[in-house]
């Protein structure tokens, strides 16, 4: 579909996976054994007027961040119109069965504050030890630098989606892969909520 279409119906805590053409994009695909190769998470902001804004972590600096006017190598905040328009490869979208509450809004807003400007993930190996369950030493959560999905992943736990370690996942273990509809066995949600089907997504020009 378009994004024009499915823009109105976007909320705060829908997710965005992209499946790049990248030999980086495509190494996350062979090791992960799926198509995505990156996942965001979305942020709706009235300060911006209503904005359709995706939290991410990423090497791309084409797209300037939306709170600092310029590009940020690492976590960022960019207008989804503008990263769709300028990204080379597949665009899906999952979307949250209900809105999210004040209190997740809150706990949302302030894990973006504390992570913002983080680097990009220095020690490449926490996505292929993500990726590679049982084998090697399990990922220690550090969150001095941060991949995609990682970043994701500590978002959905601030806001109780999912279980904190030790009763869950250190957020590190998560790989783009995992928020597919494909691995929905291993992404139980909590409160009652749950992801809906992947919707491919196409560009049309439309304010962010």
């Amino acid at each position: 579909m378009l994004y024009e279409s499915i823009r109105p119906q976007l909320k705060s805590g829908d997710l965005v996976l992209f499946s790049g053409t990248a030999p980086v994009s495509r190494l996350i695909q062979l090791f992960t054994a799926g198509p995505w190769s990156h996942v965001g998470v979305i942020v709706r902001l009235k300060e911006f007027d209503d904005a359709v804004m995706l939290w991410e972590s990423t090497t791309l600096t084409d797209v300037p961040d939306g709170e600092f006017g310029r590009p940020i190598r690492g976590v960022q905040l960019v207008p989804l119109s503008l990263r769709l328009s300028n990204y080379d490869g597949d665009v899906a979208i999952r979307q949250l069965a209900r809105p999210i509450t004040s209190g997740q809004r809150h706990a949302l807003a302030a894990l973006r504050h504390r992570l913002a400007r983080r680097p990009y993930e220095r020690e490449k190996l926490q996505l292929l030890r993500a990726a590679l369950d049982g084998l090697g030493k399990p990922n220690r959560e550090d969150l001095s630098s941060v991949f995609c999905s990682e970043l994701v992943a500590e978002a959905y736990q601030a806001m109780g989606l999912l279980p904190e370690p030790p009763e869950g996942l250190p957020s590190n273990e998560y790989t783009p892969m995992d928020f597919s509809e494909a691995r929905s066995e291993r992404l139980a949600l909590r409160r009652r909520q749950r992801l809906g089907p992947e919707r491919a997504v196409e560009y049309a020009a439309v304010r962010c």
